[in-house]
């Protein structure tokens, strides 16, 4: 292990109870989708919004209700992991404020740039259409913004925080500690609405990209520059482009033939492995050649 990150798992090292942290995560997960569903039940009623109660979010407002969702999440989770593990957001976070933002700032930039790259390896025999014209895009844009960035924070404190430190304290084996949150990850994204096949390669799509920011954080000791491409991805995603009718309520353009058609859906998303594994691989031997020499 370097410096920085055996520095980012200190606040974990006295934690050697597997049923406390099972206990942790579970409490979380069953608090976070009680209250996360009675919200959502609350504002579907008391706005009239029925395409809530079908998981359809096609619209900033229902959009907004689902982002808001993330910050019960980080509440849950924080009040957990102080409860039991006498621990706060900084023993998460990891690393001082000033390199958490330069991190940041740094990833967005370059996942930007790589993202914009992956996109030409997406099936263009879709039709992209006008979502929400420029005004009305940049009117919704910083309320959007801002629940998304507490989302991403939300996932990178459980995922690349809490889990990939308390992996890294119980087995030694980097591999093992940036694999398991990465397949975690990956697994809770699993969608099975357009089939099997497409819900399977959207996970190894999201592991992938969970394994990326594994590496970023045990490289960096902070999650700083995790946070930031995680914040790249899901920007790209939900404020761009969107080739899925779920959530495509902020996006200034969709995709509609992509929309319940799973051969194209499944298709874009083996472009989508291809290239991201490829990439992954060649900043892994990039950065490996760049650690030992």
């Amino acid at each position: 292990m370097n410096k920085k990150f055996i520095q980012f798992i200190e606040p974990a090292q006295n934690e050697y109870r597997w049923w406390i942290v099972s206990l942790t995560l579970v409490l979380w997960a069953l608090f976070y989708m009680l209250l996360s569903s009675f919200f959502i039940l609350i504002m579907s009623k008391f706005l009239n919004l029925d395409n809530l109660s079908k998981g359809l979010f096609t619209t900033p407002l229902e959009v907004y209700i689902l982002l808001s969702t993330f910050l019960i999440w980080l509440a849950v989770f924080l009040f957990c992991v102080k409860l039991f593990h006498k621990r706060g957001l900084n023993s998460l976070i990891g690393g001082s404020k000033l390199t958490f933002l330069k991190n940041f700032f740094y990833a967005i930039i370059l996942a930007g740039i790589f993202l914009a790259f992956t996109q030409s390896f997406i099936p263009n025999n879709d039709e992209i259409i006008e979502n929400l014209n420029f005004s009305r895009w940049l009117s919704v844009l910083p309320l959007g913004i801002f629940l998304m960035f507490f989302q991403v924070t939300a996932e990178e404190l459980l995922f690349r925080g809490y889990l990939q430190q308390q992996f890294a304290v119980w087995i030694k084996s980097r591999w093992f500690f940036m694999v398991m949150p990465s397949l975690i990850f990956g697994l809770m994204h699993y969608d099975g609405s357009m089939g099997v096949d497409v819900g399977l390669t959207l996970v190894a799509v999201t592991a992938i990209l969970g394994l990326f920011l594994a590496d970023l954080t045990y490289r960096t000791g902070n999650l700083g520059a995790a946070i930031g491409v995680h914040f790249a991805n899901n920007f790209s995603a939900m404020f761009l482009v969107s080739y899925q009718e779920q959530i495509s309520g902020l996006s200034r353009y969709i995709a509609p033939d992509f929309f319940n058609t799973p051969e194209m859906f499944y298709q874009a998303a083996q472009s989508m492995l291809i290239t991201s594994t490829i990439i992954f691989l060649i900043y892994f031997i990039i950065m490996e050649w760049r650690a030992r020499r």
